[in-house]
């Protein structure tokens, strides 16, 4: 007895199911995860350097920065993972978080060149995956 399955929609492959992730999408927030995760691992370094220089003047600078920067880290991750459940709110808050970190490194591009136009590329593609195949996101 054989079974009868109607057409997939169009723009759809056949036997992929309904709510298909992209390469685009998926490595868009795998690159949000890691730079999350390694914007935790800053921010707790600087934390833990905080406590170091905690005699010094730049104790409380660390730890403002290190706050920020953790905080900023798990926003990514957050991000980074609704993107991957094609989520909206992850969406934008990833286009966010990628226009912000690639104006911080056009900012920083005369003091340190090559690792500013990584991040300047890397936030490039994120922008563009999320903002090209916003049509595979809901609500």
């Amino acid at each position: 007895m054989s079974e009868q399955y109607p057409p997939p929609p169009p723009g759809q492959p056949a036997g992929s199911p309904a709510s298909a992730r992209s390469g685009m999408v998926t490595g868009a927030g795998v690159l949000l995860i890691v730079a999350g995760a390694l914007g935790v691992l800053g921010g707790l370094l600087l934390l833990a350097g905080a406590g170091a220089a905690a005699g010094s003047g730049v104790g409380g600078l660390f730890l403002v920065i290190g706050i920020l920067i953790l905080a900023i880290g798990a926003l990514e991750i957050y991000a980074g993972i609704q993107v991957l459940g094609l989520h909206e709110r992850g969406r934008i808050i990833a286009i966010g978080l990628a226009a912000v970190g690639a104006l911080f490194s056009l900012i920083s591009i005369a003091r340190t060149p090559v690792s500013s136009i990584i991040g300047i590329l890397i936030d490039a593609f994120i922008i563009y995956a999320l903002v090209t195949y916003a049509g595979e996101f809901h609500a």
